[in-house]
């Protein structure tokens, strides 16, 4: 289990404007959940071996010895989101970048001006954002120094250390998808039509 001295460490390494904001909207160490990128959802844990209906903090008792190993493996590879919040954000971003293509594809065939076609941008740079998220397993979570291995509620990384090197991940993926999507987006805006 992760101590409470780890826990404050990492939570250290959540100090700033941005890991504040993902404390205070969806809280660290309780029943509260991240789906599709930014709702937040209550856990609903499912009926205990017996059959019985069992409270969350039951839920996340039988099931610490998973999560110590998912936290190892989580920490080795650097990643903050459970595998069914990476598909989710991986159908979000494939759903996003469908509305990029379609948006796109109707701005070219009304001549749109360059100015026009950077309309393109939202779904564009968000369906960038979402599949790199799936793929790499990273979100904006970390800079709260935070993490959610299983799916089940945002839990404090077990050390500064880990979840700043987690930080600076996130920080080149987010950097790697914007120069991307401008590239991508000024390609398309100066295209010659």
């Amino acid at each position: 289990m992760v101590t409470a001295a780890a826990s404050s460490s990492a939570a250290d390494a959540g100090n700033n404007v941005l890991g504040e904001g993902i404390r205070t909207t969806y809280g660290i160490g309780s029943d509260v959940t991240i789906r599709w990128g930014l709702l937040k959802s209550k856990v609903v844990p499912p009926p205990a071996k017996n059959g019985k209906a069992q409270t969350w903090e039951q839920y996340r008792k039988s099931t610490e010895k998973d999560r110590q190993q998912l936290r190892k493996q989580f920490a080795e590879r650097l990643e903050v989101i459970a595998y069914p919040e990476r598909e989710r954000r991986r159908i979000v971003g494939a759903a996003l970048g469908v509305v990029a293509v379609a948006l796109g594809a109707y701005l070219v065939s009304k001549g749109a001006s360059p100015l026009q076609r950077a309309w393109v941008a939202p779904p564009l740079v968000f369906s960038l954002g979402f599949i790199d998220s799936s793929i790499q397993g990273l979100c904006t979570e970390s800079w709260a120094g935070a993490w959610d291995v299983d799916d089940t509620g945002l839990e404090y990384m077990p050390n500064r250390d880990v979840a700043e090197r987690i930080q600076q991940k996130v920080l080149k993926m987010y950097i790697r998808d914007s120069v991307i999507s401008t590239g991508l987006l000024a390609a398309f805006c100066f295209w010659p039509l």
